[in-house]
């Protein structure tokens, strides 16, 4: 019964934002992650490469960025907008809670200062010309956790810094919802777990909020945890209206962060924006 009962309750609907299970750190988690971080086929994680090349090329022309001005990549993963943008001669520092990314990052990029940490945290004051934050990670963050993580970027900028970052759209939101679907499976092995375990997946919507909760509840011989990834979707006015109450001026508003025109049908919403 224990058992039985500690099964509702993983797989119970959480309130918006409630945290679920550490991810990032989890010995066995991270290594998935960070090989979905690596691969080329998929943008589940990081961005297809030509994308990633795209985005660096884009953003240092936009920014108005110059050999020797200092950028931080936020949620940098392992470093693979760093080490682009530290060639062309940009001083980067990258910012990550994975202690696994940030180790690779450092083995494969010398030339960028990589830092394990939380960017909720202060990580600097009037030090940067620019900052970045891509594959949607600024949605992941509830509303009390945006506006620190915004204080922060503003505080690090130097005056007149820009920041761009990108989130998902209510176009991709409404694609969620109609594409929704339960899954649940055993394995051997997998993702989640180097050993026999079972795995429910599902998607919560709250859509007075415009936001999503992907659940993922693991059991195996050690107990049941419940992994909470959230999601939160925005339009251009209601991105661009946070943006203004926490003291940045948008600049562009766009469909993706290596410069194609934002479209009602867009899934993603790049932002380029200004400190006030």
């Amino acid at each position: 019964m224990d058992t039985f009962d500690a099964l509702m309750n993983a797989a119970r609907c959480p309130e918006p934002y409630e945290p679920g299970e550490e991810l990032w750190n989890d010995p066995h988690i991270s290594k998935g992650m960070l090989q979905a971080h690596l691969s080329p086929d998929t943008d589940a994680a990081s961005y297809q490469p030509e994308k990633i090349r795209a985005i660096c090329a884009y953003l240092t022309r936009e920014m108005g960025l110059k050999k020797g001005e200092r950028a931080v990549d936020l949620g940098c993963g392992p470093g693979l907008y760093c080490s682009l943008l530290a060639r062309e001669g940009l001083r980067m520092v990258g910012i990550d809670r994975s202690e696994n990314s940030i180790r690779y990052a450092k083995e494969h990029d010398k030339d960028t200062a990589y830092f394990v940490a939380d960017y909720l945290e202060p990580f600097g004051m009037d030090q940067f010309d620019a900052a970045l934050m891509v594959s949607q990670d600024y949605g992941v963050l509830c509303p009390d956790n945006r506006k620190k993580l915004l204080g922060n970027i503003r505080k690090a900028l130097r005056p007149a810094g820009r920041f761009a970052f990108d989130v998902c759209s209510r176009a991709a939101f409404q694609k969620r919802r109609k594409e929704a679907d339960v899954k649940w499976y055993a394995a051997d092995a997998g993702f989640w777990r180097p050993h026999k375990h079972f795995v429910l997946e599902k998607t919560i919507f709250y859509p007075d909020i415009s936001a999503l909760c992907d659940l993922v509840v693991v059991a195996d011989p050690l107990g049941i945890k419940a992994y909470r990834i959230y999601q939160t979707f925005f339009t251009p006015e209601s991105i661009c209206a946070e943006l203004e109450e926490n003291g940045f001026h948008t600049e562009a508003v766009l469909s993706n962060l290596y410069g194609e025109q934002y479209e009602a049908d867009s899934q993603m919403i790049g932002i380029i924006c200004r400190k006030a």
